[in-house]
């Protein structure tokens, strides 16, 4: 009996706690939530279409075609010794056409080492640029966020949905490239 009559007593205590929150009128719970502050981010977009990101990417890509160019090359080599050695006019001794056959295994060899040498050395300075344009934008995210006092700034690859109204991805772009300038 005793043990009902302390439930009882709990439970009435902690309705009478609960039922005014639920009871207090909306407007008391939207006051509280207009100091959150809530932005999207569009961090694909912004490295789309600021200058200061295209301008980074177009130096990556004189890069690229310059190492293209030597890849290029050197496959223009390889096929040359290649045709030389099928040409049926081309006489050889056996011992001079066992040299070339050797030296284009080599240069085959070095052809297809080279191309995933660069192949590599491409993806990992594209991956370093990702990341530094990353680390720029999340810098200019968070001097924004401090200047402007947003609770919670998330990048849109995160959210499920949300409102155009908080997109800032246009602000942190004009930031971005302003500040290149």
């Amino acid at each position: 009996m005793k043990k009902v009559a302390v439930w009882g007593a709990a439970f009435v205590g902690l309705m009478m706690m609960v039922l005014p929150a639920m009871a207090a009128p909306k407007e008391t719970v939207a006051k509280k939530d207009a100091g959150i502050k809530l932005g999207v981010i569009d961090t694909a977009k912004i490295m789309r279409v600021s200058k200061a990101a295209k301008s980074a990417r177009a130096i990556f890509l004189k890069d690229v075609e310059a190492k293209r160019g030597i890849l290029a090359a050197k496959e223009k080599e390889v096929r040359l010794l290649e045709e030389e050695l099928k040409k049926p006019e081309t006489k050889l001794s056996p011992g001079e056409r066992n040299t070339k056959n050797d030296n284009l295994a080599k240069e085959v060899k070095e052809l297809k080492r080279l191309g995933s040498d660069l192949e590599e050395e491409l993806k990992k300075k594209d991956v370093e640029l990702t990341r530094k344009l990353i680390g720029e934008i999340r810098g200019i995210v968070n001097a924004f966020n401090k200047k402007e006092n947003y609770s919670l700034i998330m990048d849109k690859s995160t959210v499920v949905a949300s409102d155009d109204a908080i997109d800032i991805t246009d602000k942190i772009v004009q930031i971005y490239d302003g500040k290149e300038k």
